[in-house]
């Protein structure tokens, strides 16, 4: 037996108002035998950054074909495009402002299409619900396995953010924070790829007037309530409070400088 289209969505949109059922909506109305997985809701509104690094988190756990609709869209109305990017056998439905960054890194896109084409669009479209009366139909359009060509014009790029890249030097890394998650562990731009080449190097991470000297396996290396520094399961060094909450104990957050230098003292 065929499985059921997959579909996840990723928005902003909190847990209030009829906004999430309503692009859920739209999807059952055109494809009634598609999954619908929500990802979350609960990106901060209006931060691309955050749900860039959010949608990225989900693309190797979901089986290839499945459609991803996120709806992070601070320029809704204006004329911002809207695409949709074939990458790793995934389909991503999304407004072209940055949100699709993360996920493209070290990817090739096998096509983006720009949605421009008024047949797949809700018979009357809001100027601030994209999401539904333009996105949803896309989406729907592709879990039924139909030709994106139809979507719009083929694309040759897309808009990308530049906060996934740290600068590097001999010592090490000058870096940001770009997720806080609900623990309040800090994640930063730095992949924990990059120490590869480096095994036996001493690091020191300062971040927020502190600093940790070494790299932890995991949280539990280190007494509760200790200030760590380790690369999480997302793949990024990430800097987390054993047992608590490192943005609060810090004062910090997405945005805030991270250096993660060679102790060359050792």
């Amino acid at each position: 037996m065929a499985r059921p289209p997959i579909l996840t969505l990723t928005t902003d949109f909190g847990a209030r108002g009829p906004y999430v059922a309503a692009i859920k909506g739209v999807v059952l109305g055109l494809v009634p035998q598609a999954q619908i997985v929500d990802v979350t809701h609960a990106v901060t509104p209006q931060d691309i950054l955050e749900g860039s690094f959010v949608l990225a988190g989900v693309l190797e756990t979901f089986p290839t074909g499945t459609v991803h609709l996120a709806v992070i869209d601070p320029g809704v109305g204006t004329d911002r495009s809207i695409i949709a990017v074939s990458l790793c056998d995934h389909w991503f439905v999304v407004p072209d402002n940055g949100l699709i960054t993360c996920v493209a890194r070290g990817r090739t896109p096998r096509v983006i299409h720009e949605i421009a084409n008024p047949v797949l669009r809700r018979n009357t479209v809001s100027a601030t619900f994209h999401g539904r009366d333009i996105m949803a139909p896309a989406a729907a359009h592709l879990l039924c396995g139909n030709d994106p060509g139809v979507l719009g014009p083929a694309r040759s790029k897309f808009i990308v953010l530049r906060n996934f890249e740290p600068n590097v030097d001999s010592r090490g890394f000058l870096a940001e924070v770009i997720f806080r998650d609900s623990f309040g562990n800090l994640i930063t731009n730095i992949e924990g790829s990059r120490l590869e080449a480096e095994p036996g190097a001493n690091w020191v991470i300062e971040v927020a007037g502190a600093r940790i000297e070494g790299l932890c396996r995991t949280y539990a290396d280190r007494p509760s309530g200790t200030l760590v520094a380790l690369v999480g399961s997302s793949g990024w060094v990430e800097v987390a409070v054993v047992n608590g909450d490192a943005s609060r104990a810090l004062n910090a957050g997405p945005g805030s400088t991270v250096w993660m230098r060679k102790d060359l003292i050792h």
